[in-house]
This record gives structure tokens, C-alpha cells and sequence, in this order.
């Protein structure tokens, strides 16, 4: 297949620039094909680095997501398709890499601990506790399947397939639930105040 000017697909092998195309131009069949040629790729690439098959499905589902969500961030004059799907894949492990292993530390409980025995001043303990508040206010807002999932992947550190096995729900409504809960309460604490940084995926 091939894109022609007014971006109708047409018949034909794609290559990777003209599959890159088609997906700037937001056609499903574009990225179905450079799905099936590299998501293989993107999953040994995850399985090597994570070494769940979990969280490599997970980032599949996430470097393919990002492709079709934000294709005008490809540049083809920097790198291959090929070269800048490895890229976003490597990028992705490593970022849930060190998010598990900050949400291991931080439960809610070790906040809470962190706030009362700190050695800080009074002010920064009070900033503290005002902040947790909020960010308890605002999860309290959401839906409860919103809430649990977001609970789920923020601080018990679950994979996305791990939180669907556990509230029992298919996989893509929970990445709809999370990802439409840090939308509400990226809001909700934007109201309050708190920077967008105060909560990120």
C-alpha cells in the first residue's frame, strides 16, 4: 500500500517511511502494518529489560500507543522508523524501570511516616501534609475504578496487566481508567495549586 497526496492508502507494500506517513495522517491500517513488522522487535527489546512478560506486553501496547497518539514527534531526519521505535521502547523500559522502584518506597504509608519523623522544619512538614492532603482529596474524586487503578499502578507499583487481573477488567479499560484518572487529577491539583509535576505518569 502507499499514501497518495490527499492521503488515501492505497494497495501495495508498504515501507517503513511511507507506514510513518500513513500514521501521521491518522490511517489504522498503517499502523496495524508497522505494528505487525516491529511490535516483535519492541517485545524482545522490553523482555530483555524488564524480564516480565507483563510489563513488556505493556510497553508494546504503550510504544505503539505513543506512535499513533504523538507520530508528529518522529523526525525522519534523525532516525529510521526502525531506529526511533527502539529508542521510544528502551526510553519506556527504563521509565517504568525506575517508577516501580520509586512507588516501592513511597506507599502511602511511608509518606505518612516520612511527614511525622522528619527531621525538617515545621513549614516543610506542613507543606507536606497539605500536599498528601490534596493529592488524597483529588483521588477521592474519582470514579472507584478510576481510583483503585490508579492506587494500584501509583503505589503498589502493579503492572497494567497485574491491576486488570486484580479488579477484573479488560486491559485497555484499565489503561482508559488511568489514563483518564491522572487527567482529573492532574485538574484537580492544577486548582489546588500543585504544579503538573506534583503527579505524572
Amino acid at each position: 500500500m502507499s499514501v497518495d497526496p490527499q492521503g488515501t492508502i492505497q494497495q501495495g507494500k508498504l515501507d517503513d517511511l511511507t507506514m510513518m506517513r500513513g500514521i501521521a495522517l491518522q490511517d489504522p491500517m498503517s499502523l496495524r502494518a508497522m505494528y505487525d513488522k516491529y511490535s516483535p522487535l519492541v517485545f524482545t527489546i522490553a523482555m530483555r529489560m524488564l524480564h516480565r512478560r507483563e510489563d513488556a506486553e505493556d510497553i508494546v501496547a504503550d510504544v505503539f500507543w505513543e506512535l499513533w497518539e504523538k507520530s508528529s514527534r518522529y523526525d525522519q531526519t534523525r532516525a529510521s522508523p526502525s531506529t526511533y521505535l527502539v529508542t521510544l521502547a528502551r526510553s519506556r523500559c527504563i521509565d517504568r524501570t525506575r517508577r516501580k522502584s520509586y512507588r516501592q518506597q513511597m506507599t502511602m504509608g511511608s509518606i505518612d511516616e516520612g511527614a511525622a519523623g522528619t527531621d525538617a522544619p515545621a513549614d516543610g512538614v506542613a507543606i507536606l501534609d497539605e500536599q498528601r492532603q490534596l493529592v488524597r482529596s483529588a483521588l477521592s474524586k474519582l470514579d472507584d475504578t478510576q481510583r483503585q487503578a490508579v492506587e494500584a499502578a501509583y503505589y503498589e507499583g502493579l503492572s497494567h496487566s497485574e491491576i486488570a487481573d486484580k479488579l477484573g477488567k479488560p486491559l485497555g479499560t484499565i489503561k482508559t481508567h488511568i489514563r483518564q484518572g491522572l487527567i482529573r487529577l492532574r485538574e484537580a491539583l492544577r486548582k489546588d495549586g500543585l504544579t503538573d509535576g506534583s503527579i505524572s505518569k
